[in-house]
C-alpha cells in the first residue's frame, strides 16, 4: 500500500474510533462494566474484521511498537489528569496505609505471583519474578476509570486512588531491577535496590515539586487564559515525565504527580477555582486518552497464535494468572490491613474487601511487557498471560463490585 493511502486509511480509521467512543460513551452510562471495558472489547474484535489493505497481523506488529507511546505521552497524561485531583495535605493523613500498600505490598505481591508463575508454568524463579513485577502495581487508570461509577466514602477513595498512583513508581523499579539482573547479568544487592528505590522516589518527589511549584508561579506571573495553563502543564506532564525517567533515572509517574498537585496549588485562579475551563478541558483529554488506550489494549486479545505459542492450554492461560494476581491482592490486603494496626491505623473489612476488587491493572502492565526485547524468550508467553487478565479483571471486578456495594452498607 502506498503511503499516502495508508494516511488516508489511518484518518480514517481514527475517525471511526472517534465516532465508536462516542458512541459508547452515550449508551454505557449506566452500565455496571465502564465504557472503556467495551471499547477494549472492541479493540479485540478489530482485526477480525475485514478492512482494506490491514491483515490481523499488522494489527498485532502496530500493537508491538507502541509501548513508547504508551510510556512516554499516554500514562504521563493520565496521571496528570488523576493527580490534579489530589491534595498534598490528604495524601499526608493517609501516608502509612498508601506507603505499605505501595511499596511492601508491591514487594509481596511480587513474590507471590513469581512463584505463582513459577509453579504453575515452570518457568525459572527470577523469569518469574519479572511477570511479578509487570503485574505488581494496581493501574490508577483503570482504578480511577472503575471507581467513578461506585460511591464510596472519600477517605477509602484517596487510599486507592493514592496507592494506584504510588504503586505504579514501586512496580517500575522492580521490573527495572529485575530486567537488569536477567539482562545484563547484574548481581543482586540489596543495598543498590534499596539505593535506587530511595533515589527515584525522593528525587521524583523534588522534581515534580520543584517543577509543580515553578510551572504554578509562571502561571500566576503571566495571568494567561485557561488555554495557556492548560496547554502549559500538558508540555509540564509530558516533558516532566520524559526528564525524570530518561534523563535522571528516577520514578517519572511520581514527578507527574506531584507536579500536578503543586501547581494546582501554587496557581491562585485554578486553587481559587477561577480556572473551571482547565479542569473541563483535563477532563476531556483524560477521558478520550483513557478510551484510545483500552482500545489498543483489547487488539491482541483475540491473537489466537499467540496463545497457540505459549504452549499451555488455553483454560490454564486464561483462569490461572488471575486466580493468582486476586490470590496476591488478597494477601496484601488483608495481611496488610491486620500489620497496619501496630501503627493504629484501622481499616474495617469492609474496606478491605473493596481494596481486594480494586486491585485492577491496565495500560502500565501492557506497556512494560510490550517494552521488552523481541528476543527474550518469554515475551509472547507473558502478553498472552496478561492481556487476559486485564479482560476479565476489568469485567468481572466492576460486576462483583457492584454486588457487593449493592449488599453492603459502606461507611
Amino acid at each position: 500500500m502506498a503511503e499516502s493511502e495508508m494516511i488516508v486509511t489511518f484518518m480514517l480509521g481514527l475517525s471511526l474510533l472517534l465516532i465508536v467512543i462516542s458512541a459508547v460513551h452515550r449508551y454505557t452510562r449506566s452500565l455496571i462494566i465502564p465504557g472503556v471495558t467495551i471499547l477494549m472489547l472492541l479493540g479485540a474484535i478489530l482485526p477480525l474484521v475485514p478492512v482494506i489493505g490491514f491483515e490481523a497481523e499488522e494489527f498485532y506488529n502496530f500493537i508491538e511498537g507502541i509501548p513508547e507511546i504508551i510510556l512516554l505521552v499516554i500514562i504521563p497524561i493520565l496521571i496528570f489528569e488523576s493527580g490534579r485531583k489530589l491534595k498534598i495535605g490528604q495524601i499526608k493523613k493517609e501516608a502509612i496505609p498508601i506507603g505499605f500498600f505501595a511499596i511492601i505490598g508491591v514487594v509481596i505481591t511480587i513474590l507471590i505471583i513469581g512463584i505463582g508463575a513459577n509453579g504453575v508454568f515452570q518457568i525459572p524463579i527470577i523469569d518469574a519474578l519479572l511477570f511479578g513485577t509487570i503485574l505488581a502495581a494496581t493501574d490508577p487508570v483503570a482504578v480511577g476509570v472503575i471507581f467513578k461509577k461506585f460511591p464510596i466514602p472519600h477517605k477509602l477513595n484517596l487510599i486507592i486512588e493514592g496507592e494506584s498512583l504510588f504503586n505504579d513508581a514501586t512496580g517500575v523499579i522492580s521490573f527495572n531491577v529485575v530486567k537488569g539482573i536477567i539482562f545484563s547479568g547484574v548481581a543482586f544487592s540489596f543495598l543498590d535496590v534499596s539505593l535506587s528505590f530511595i533515589w527515584s522516589m525522593v528525587g521524583a518527589i523534588a522534581l515534580g515539586t520543584g517543577i509543580g511549584w515553578i510551572g504554578g508561579k509562571i502561571l500566576d506571573k503571566w495571568k494567561a487564559d485557561e488555554y495557556v495553563d492548560f496547554t502549559f502543564s500538558l508540555g509540564l506532564a509530558i516533558g516532566g515525565y520524559i526528564v525524570a525517567d530518561h534523563f535522571l533515572h528516577v520514578s517519572g509517574v511520581v514527578t507527574t504527580l506531584f507536579t500536578a498537585m503543586l501547581i494546582i496549588t501554587k496557581h491562585k485562579d485554578i486553587s481559587r477555582g477561577v480556572r473551571k475551563l482547565f479542569h473541563k478541558y483535563w477532563d476531556y483529554l483524560g477521558f478520550i486518552t483513557n478510551s484510545i488506550l483500552f482500545f489498543l489494549i483489547g487488539i491482541p486479545l483475540l491473537a489466537l497464535e499467540l496463545y497457540e505459542s505459549a504452549g499451555f492450554p488455553l483454560i490454564l492461560i486464561v483462569v490461572a494468572p488471575f486466580a493468582i494476581m486476586m490470590f496476591s491482592r488478597a494477601v496484601t490486603v488483608y495481611g496488610g490491613s491486620t500489620f497496619l494496626r501496630i501503627f493504629r491505623v484501622r481499616i474495617p473489612l469492609q474496606w478491605q474487601n473493596i481494596l481486594t476488587l480494586g486491585g485492577l491493572r491496565g495500560g502500565m502492565a501492557v506497556a512494560l511487557v510490550l517494552s521488552l526485547s523481541t528476543e527474550y524468550e518469554y515475551k509472547n508467553l507473558f502478553i498472552s498471560l496478561i492481556i487476559p487478565l486485564i479482560a476479565i479483571n476489568l469485567v468481572a471486578n466492576p460486576i462483583l463490585l457492584n454486588q457487593y456495594l449493592k449488599k453492603s452498607k459502606i461507611t
